[in-house]
Order: C-alpha cells, then sequence, then structure tokens
C-alpha cells in the first residue's frame, strides 16, 4: 500500500508539473488571443470554434470509461486487456462517424441559419466549425490510446506531450501577430493542431510500448460489446448532458447578450477549467487504484482512497481559490489588460460552481468501477439540462447574463446530495463517512475565509501594492488553515518527517 500510495503521489506530481506549465502558458495564450481576436472575434471562436472544446471533453469523458474497462482487465488474473482495446477501437470508430455526420448536417444548419454573429463574420465561422469537427473526430479514435496511457498510469509521458502541445501553441499564437488578416481562421487551426500532436504521439507511444496489446483482431460476441454499450451509454448520456449544458449556455448567451459577453463568458470558463485541472489531479491520478482495488475487491483500500481524495480536492480548490476571490477584479485586469463587462461576475460565479462540482472527488471513479452507472447519470444529466430551460424563461423577462451561472450552483449542490444517498443505497458505501471526512474540515476553512475575504470588501483598498500585499497574505493565512484544520494531525506528522528527511539529505 505505501508503494501504491508513492506512486500516486509520484504521479500527481507529473500531473501538477505538467498543469502549472499549461496553466500558465494558456493564461498568457487567452491574453494574447483576446488582444489579437478582439472581444467580438473571441467570443465568436468561443460559440463555434468552442465545438472542439466540447467534444475534447466528450473524447475525455470516454476516455475516462475505456480505461475503467482496461483497468479491470488488469485487475483480473486472466484479464484480456487486447480484446477490451479492439472492442472499445471500434466502437469508438463508429461514434465518431456518427458524430461527425451529424455535426456536418444538423449542426452546420444551425451555424448557417441560427448562430447570432455579423453577416461578414459568417464565412469565418463555419470554416472554424470545419476544422473543429476534424479534429473532433481524430480526438474521438484516440480515446481508446488515450485509455490505455491512463490505465498504465504513463502521467510522465501524458505531461511532456501536453507541455510541448502548449509551447507549440504559444510560438503559433505569436507567430499569428505576423499574419496579415484572417487572425480567427488561423487562431483554429493552431488549436487543432494540438488534438493532431496528441494523436500522433499516443499512437507512437502505444505501439512502442504495448504493440500486443494494441494489435488488431476482431472481437467475436456481441456480449461483448453491448456491455461496454450499456456502460458508455449512460455515461455518454451524461456527457452529452454537459455538452448540451456547455454548449447550450453559450448559444443562450449569444442569443440575448451576443458575442461580446460570449468573450467575457469564454475569459471565466478559462479561469474555472484552470482550476478544476489544477485540483483534479489527485483524482485522476488515483483512479487506476481506485477500480483496480475494486476489480480486485479490496474495498477498505478503495474506500481509504476515496476519502481520502474527495478531501484533498477540495483543499487544493481552497488553496487557489481564496487568494484569487479576495481581490478577483485586480487580478482579471493584470491577466487580461481590458476586462470584458461582465466577465468580473461570471467569473466569481464560475470559480464557485468549479469548486462545488470538485465535491465528487474519489466517488466518480468508484462509481465507475462498479459499472452501476445508470441512476447517477440520469440524476447528473437531469440537473445539467434543467438549468437551460429555466434560464431562458429568465432571460426572456430581463435577468442577467450571471443568472444561468446561479442556476448551475443551485443544481450542482442537489444533484450532489442525491449522488450520495445513491451511492450508499446502490453501492453500500458509507456516504455519511465519506462527507464527514471530505466536507467537514473544508468547510470550516471555507467560513473563516470568507469572513477574511468580507472583511476585505470593507476596506476599500485601490493603491496596487496594497492588494498585492492582500492577496498574498490571503494566501499565507489560507495555507495556514489548510495545513492545521485540513490536514489530519497524522498527515502533518508525515509532512515534517519527510521535510526533516530532506533537509537531512541535503545537509549529509
Amino acid at each position: 500500500m505505501d508503494n501504491a500510495n508513492k506512486r500516486i503521489a509520484r504521479n500527481t506530481i507529473y500531473m501538477y508539473v505538467r498543469l502549472l506549465s499549461t496553466m500558465v502558458i494558456g493564461l498568457y495564450i487567452s491574453r494574447l488571443a483576446l488582444s489579437i481576436l478582439g472581444v467580438s472575434d473571441y467570443g465568436l471562436y468561443a460559440v463555434v470554434g468552442g465545438v472542439l472544446a466540447v467534444f475534447t471533453f466528450i473524447s475525455g469523458s470516454l476516455a475516462s470509461a475505456t480505461s475503467r474497462f482496461f483497468n479491470i482487465e488488469m485487475g483480473k488474473p486472466n484479464g484480456d486487456v487486447n480484446a477490451s482495446f479492439n472492442i472499445n477501437l471500434t466502437l469508438h470508430i463508429c461514434f465518431a462517424i456518427i458524430v461527425m455526420l451529424l455535426a456536418e448536417t444538423i449542426g452546420l444548419w444551425y451555424v448557417y441559419n441560427h448562430l447570432n454573429v455579423a453577416d461578414n463574420k459568417l464565412d469565418d465561422a463555419v470554416f472554424v466549425y470545419h476544422i473543429s469537427m476534424f479534429t473532433v473526430g481524430l480526438g474521438i479514435i484516440n480515446t481508446p490510446y488515450q485509455s490505455l496511457l491512463t490505465a498504465h498510469e504513463q502521467f510522465r509521458f501524458m505531461a511532456i506531450v501536453d507541455i510541448a502541445n502548449s509551447l507549440l501553441r504559444l510560438a503559433c499564437i505569436l507567430l499569428l501577430t505576423l499574419a496579415p488578416a484572417n487572425h480567427l481562421r488561423f487562431y483554429s487551426i493552431i488549436f487543432a493542431l494540438t488534438t493532431i500532436s496528441n494523436f500522433v504521439a499516443y499512437h507512437w507511444v502505444a505501439y512502442i510500448r504495448w504493440r500486443n496489446i494494441i494489435r488488431f483482431r476482431f472481437v467475436r460476441g456481441w456480449k461483448r460489446y453491448k456491455a461496454v454499450l450499456a456502460f458508455n451509454n449512460w455515461n455518454l448520456l451524461a456527457t452529452m448532458a454537459y455538452v448540451a449544458n456547455s454548449s447550450g449556455c453559450d448559444l443562450l448567451l449569444n442569443a440575448f447578450f451576443g458575442t461580446v459577453m460570449n468573450g467575457a463568458f469564454a475569459v471565466s470558463k478559462t479561469v474555472k477549467q484552470s482550476i478544476a485541472n489544477f485540483t483534479g489531479n489527485f483524482d485522476n491520478a488515483s483512479a487506476p487504484q481506485i477500480i483496480q482495488s475494486y476489480a480486485a475487491g479490496d474495498k477498505p483500500r478503495y474506500t481509504y482512497l476515496c476519502n481520502k481524495i474527495g478531501r484533498i480536492n477540495i483543499l487544493t480548490f481552497e488553496f487557489i481559490c481564496f487568494p484569487l476571490l479576495i481581490d478577483l477584479g485586480f487580478v482579471l485586469k493584470l491577466w487580461l489588460g481590458h476586462v470584458p463587462d461582465g466577465a468580473f461576475q461570471l467569473t466569481y460565479l464560475s470559480v464557485i460552481q468549479g469548486g462545488i462540482s470538485l465535491t465528487c472527488g474519489g466517488i466518480y471513479n468508484l462509481i465507475n468501477a462498479t459499472g452501476k452507472i445508470k441512476w447517477f447519470k440520469i440524476n447528473v444529466s437531469f440537473f445539467f439540462i434543467i438549468c437551460l430551460p429555466i434560464a431562458y424563461g429568465l432571460f426572456k423577462i430581463g435577468f442577467p447574463p450571471y443568472t444561468i451561472l446561479v442556476l448551475f450552483i443551485i443544481a450542482d449542490i442537489i444533484q450532489r446530495a442525491i449522488q450520495l444517498v445513491l451511492m450508499h443505497y446502490l453501492l453500500g458505501f458509507n456516504s455519511l463517512s465519506y462527507a464527514k471526512e471530505a466536507y467537514v474540515r473544508p468547510l470550516l476553512i471555507a467560513l473563516i475565509a470568507s469572513i477574511g475575504i468580507y472583511a476585505y470588501s470593507l476596506c476599500n483598498v485601490t493603491a496596487p501594492w496594497g492588494r498585492v500585499i492582500a492577496i498574498f497574505a490571503c494566501a499565507i493565512f489560507n495555507t495556514m488553515l489548510i495545513y492545521f484544520i485540513g490536514l489530519t494531525r497524522n498527515e502533518r506528522s508525515k509532512i515534517v518527517k519527510a521535510c526533516y528527511a530532506r533537509l537531512h539529505w541535503e545537509n549529509s
């Protein structure tokens, strides 16, 4: 168990190195893109080119589901990973074809007839859409290869690929300033390069390391395909609900407030996604071991991991978000230079929504491991979808753009409570123990930090140096809260011993 925990820690370090690098580069790219494209074109890409981001999420969701089948086979004494790989690859190719057909018919019809863009920008919108859909197909077909790397815990290689892609994207964005025109089209091509380079890299490493696993053979037996389809269909339901939620939000804001508000919303999503990626690394690194522990029948192990990861996820979020929220307007100004109208409110609520969505750390991996996902996916899908018609009605009678994020926050809280009840009754999971372990300490920290943020808002600090000092002071105070309240005595003891051992090793 100690070796397994160390492996999780090592994989998490790789993922944090990847994330810190890609996050810093990505935030700088967002600033450059906003400056080069302008708020309107940046918002246009968020609506149309956002199809690529949406289907990248679908690909990632399918990857986690596919990794589940690989890990289950790896956890069995005589598991057949090659058969599982070929079954999933065949189904993903079929899915990619279906998605492309739908996108190039119904989706294209919507772009031509209902997208709220200026007439002189329609050709650009269609070009971005086609480029996005091409890379979507590659991303879906690449999913089984991505899952194979995740199942084998090849997080270091994945980190190298993502950092290299981010640097390539940055170099291309800098060259974009030299282009005399068509900046939006070149921008969409640059983002498509990421998916293409991932496709090449993952295929190459899979061929080098697991040639026997990816060796093609047709697997007979409809039942084996049906089992994967049944799992993936429910998983895909939740993913498509997320897509409808995300894209629907973009389309609603586009219809009622135009592409400028889409640009502000794109800023908020960039911040939210950066924080979510940063805080979800422990969850991702522990997924293979949770699933394999379940497959091996080791309940104490996967229960321990779920409870621990649930708390660590929230503490990591609090470590990032409270220093950010204490003076978010100042941070946005430093980052973007010119802050689009509405970006502050949308970003503030997006960060809060992102924090609430992270309160499921560990348990999603356990749900996937059991395969009993039907009611869990129905639960999350219903609450993702129901926000859209409610928001439409509220926008109709004059509610502001950030209303939709308030609805998302309320929906996320309700569906999380239902999820824990389902965990107890359907899986026999001790949800009360999970809630005590994962929520009590972080909630106490959130209460204390919120009082501090409110007190700071009353001070009305305007000097830049004073605001910088406040952010750093909040970060230090927040770290102390996490160390003394968020961590257990045993965890604090291990940190002290590790630091002492490190100092002793460097001095020897």
